[in-house]
């Protein structure tokens, strides 16, 4: 009987182990999936309207172009205007600058950024 239980330990921490390889694999695909990175972003409002800066940090293996598109949220989740701001020459690990115009914006109380390196290998 001792012998029994020694093996399902055995087995478990054998589980165990694999679960732990193949989590931390997962995780490593997808921090390596990550291309473009947006590093720092800011909210700005002024006189002329709001604002949404900040930079993006490229880890491509070449010179890449990227649309980062910026969406404006209202305090109940509605969405208020989009933006897109065309980076046509961002070099691979280099750190760019982006900026939208002002928007004409009262409330805007959130927004999302959405980094977009055009179709992906599946056409979409």
């Amino acid at each position: 009987m001792a012998r029994r239980e020694g093996t399902r330990t055995q087995r478990t921490l054998l589980w165990l182990v694999v679960l732990a390889v193949f989590a931390g694999y997962l995780i490593w695909a997808l921090r390596s999936e990550e291309v473009f990175r947006v590093v720092s972003k800011k909210l700005e409002r002024s006189d002329t309207g709001v604002i949404v800066s900040g930079e993006i940090h490229s880890t491509a293996a070449a010179t890449s172009a990227v649309n980062i598109e910026v969406t404006f949220f209202d305090n109940n989740g509605r969405q208020l205007a989009q933006e897109t701001v065309s980076l046509n020459n961002l070099e691979a690990g280099a750190t760019a600058p982006f900026r939208t115009r002002p928007q004409k914006l009262a409330n805007v109380k959130d927004y999302t950024i959405h980094v977009n390196t055009g179709k992906n290998m599946y056409g979409n």
